[in-house]
């Protein structure tokens, strides 16, 4: 199903929505064009996943985590990912979290894990974004 949210903050909780569906061992994987809203839906997942600081894009660290009483959240970005033995430096295949989110999942083969794939693009407003989301 392809949602169309107007802001950052539909966005935002859109991810709220769909976090609650998530399970622990869940992989989501996040691809689209920069700015296209994945952060910004991960932000509203983390939110309703318990996680209430700042979230923010992993672009140069990589990989983010969250810590929350029951969840160890990881947030990776594969935009700078070159090939696989990058994944490795960044602990990628180690895996130590509940619930893994994976922006620009399409630079890297990660076909070892079973993912929710979700796609983002631009929609025709300033701020609106499409997100696709399977049943």
């Amino acid at each position: 199903m392809i949602y169309t949210t107007h802001t950052p903050e539909e966005t935002a909780e859109l991810g709220k929505k769909f976090a609650l569906q998530l399970k622990k061992g869940d992989t989501i994987c996040l691809d689209g064009e920069m700015g296209a809203g994945k952060t910004v839906f991960v932000q509203g997942c983390a939110k309703a996943l318990g996680f209430n600081e700042p979230v923010t894009s992993p672009t140069f660290t990589l990989c983010n985590e969250y810590i929350t009483k029951e969840l160890k959240i990881l947030h990776y970005d594969l935009y700078r990912i070159m090939d696989e033995d990058d994944l490795f430096s960044v602990g990628f295949y180690d895996n130590d979290g509940d619930i893994v989110f994976v922006e620009w999942a399409g630079n890297a083969d990660i076909t070892d894990r079973k993912c929710i794939h979700l796609k983002f693009s631009y929609g025709s407003g300033n701020n609106e974004r499409n997100i696709e989301i399977p049943d």
